[in-house]
């Protein structure tokens, strides 16, 4: 069994002030899903995650409940990560997610609370807000075990690696991503450093060894050995973490069938608010965080105080014996799911379906953290939230690859990912986004209508004396 030091904690110490509409994973008629996922709620994740998710979420003036919850997995993965390991299948708990919501829809709230997070943690050191070189990522983990990227606008720089690969001068930039890659792969084990960054370590703490033995610093001694070791041994268990928020213009275009198999958007969490237009909370005022929240989280953190890491032996989360074989049915429901969607949406479905089971692995991990042992519900959760996920993906890259060869199809698999859950959408909107014609849309939408996909609304509120027609998903 898992190690459990927080059940001294309660349950729900934090009331939820802006309850979100619940949100089930969309199975079709023919759908054999491995396991049962009936009422799990995506915007509700499973005990103290979802509890940090409500915090989260409390912060924003506009509603932002999927970045939210998207930010508060994330934010466990980084504070836990390095205290503890998963005995099943042995994933960490660092994660990769990309954010996207519109413009001045409150993203930048988001970022703040997650800022509170890692501060009430203690590993507010390890946090960075921008990806700049190669060199300043291993810097990074070499001043800190961990590094936290949390990058606003980062479709902005993902559209300089496309347009630099594009042009043939993209060196500099491919140096970044594989920095990120080999760092973020290398969390449960050792990175080698180049030699560059190996004569600066010997230089410059050779000389504090030198001049912490010569005023007796124990601690400056054995620190400074540390950081020597380091140059010849490599980083032990560098722990990268990045999640990028950006919007739907910069993003969209992006997610094409060469970027979702490769690099470190293919590998990713990528989560998107489609409401473009959010009322204001009425009323708003941010709550601060709850005492007894922010010491559980430095608890789930238990590290040291100076430089980000843990040195100790770490907590093992076990598996309880139904999740281990739900585990099991999901990755071999996968190969058979990949092989479905490879002959519907092509080639890169295949890499991004076969990735997906190290994700729901790392979510239901990081649910799992808190309490020490992973369990049925947090699979549940975490396989129906991924799944939900990966189909949104699939649709974005069938459209993108597909604009030219099959223009029908791939407006619709667009249309499918602009209308918005819980408010629907109006022609108007969806012809904007997708860049369409208002007929030609109107067209699609009839015909995914008869196909069972969406349908037409026509009970909206009246806006000029004319019912405001929205299209939702069934």
């Amino acid at each position: 069994m898992g190690s459990n030091e927080f059940d001294d904690f309660e349950d729900d110490f934090y009331p939820q002030d802006f309850a979100p509409e619940p949100e089930y994973l969309t199975v079709e008629i023919t759908d054999k899903l491995p396991i049962d996922v009936s009422g799990v709620d995506l915007m509700r994740p499973t005990g103290f995650v979802g509890q940090v998710a409500d915090w989260i979420d409390s912060q924003c003036r506009y509603p932002r409940r999927r970045l939210a919850v998207a930010s508060a997995i994330v934010s466990i993965g980084n504070i836990g990560g390095l205290r503890h390991e998963d005995e099943r299948d042995g994933v960490t708990a660092n994660m990769l997610a990309f954010c996207v919501a519109a413009s001045a829809t409150g993203k930048e709230a988001v970022q703040q609370a997650m800022a509170e997070v890692h501060i009430a943690a203690g590993v507010q050191s390890a946090m960075q807000g921008a990806i700049k070189s190669e060199q300043e990522i291993l810097r990074n983990l070499i001043e800190h075990q961990s590094a936290y990227y949390v990058v606003d606008e980062i479709g902005i720089f993902l559209k300089k690696v496309q347009n630099a690969q594009k042009s043939g001068g993209a060196s500099y930039l491919e140096g970044v991503i594989g920095a990120i890659m080999a760092s973020y792969s290398k969390a449960n084990s050792r990175m080698l450093l180049g030699g560059d960054i190996k004569r600066e370590l010997r230089k410059t703490y050779a000389g504090a060894l030198a001049r912490a033995q010569d005023k007796d610093d124990d601690a400056g001694a054995e620190r400074a050995q540390a950081m020597l070791d380091m140059a010849d041994k490599g980083l032990f268990r560098p722990f990268l973490s990045v999640v990028g928020f950006t919007t739907p213009s910069t993003f969209d275009g992006i997610m094409n069938g060469e970027n979702a198999t490769s690099g470190f958007v293919g590998r990713s969490l990528i989560v998107t608010e489609r409401d473009i237009n959010p009322a204001a909370r009425k009323n708003f005022k941010k709550p601060d965080m709850p005492m007894m929240m922010g010491g559980r989280l430095g608890l789930i953190y238990g590290g040291s105080d100076g430089r980000v890491e843990f040195s100790g032996d770490r907590s093992t989360v076990s598996t309880t014996d139904d999740a281990s074989a739900a585990l099991t049915e999901i990755s071999e429901w996968l190969i058979h799911y990949a092989e479905e969607m490879g002959e519907k949406t092509g080639e890169a479905s295949v890499a991004m379906i076969r990735r997906s089971y190290e994700m729901i692995a790392k979510v239901s991990f990081v649910l799992a953290i808190p309490d020490g042992e992973r369990n049925i519900e947090h699979v549940r959760w975490a396989f129906a939230y991924v799944k939900d996920e990966l189909d949104t993906k699939i649709k974005l890259v069938f459209a993108n690859d597909n604009a030219r060869t099959k223009p029908e199809a791939a407006l619709g698999a667009r249309l499918l990912n602009y209308i918005d859950p819980d408010k629907g959408s109006t022609i108007s909107v969806l012809a904007n986004r997708s860049r369409a014609t208002v007929e030609d849309v109107n067209s699609i939408l009839n015909k995914m209508a008869q196909a069972g996909e969406v349908f037409c609304d026509h009970k909206g509120k009246k806006y000029r004396g004319k019912v405001v027609e929205r299209w939702r998903l069934l």
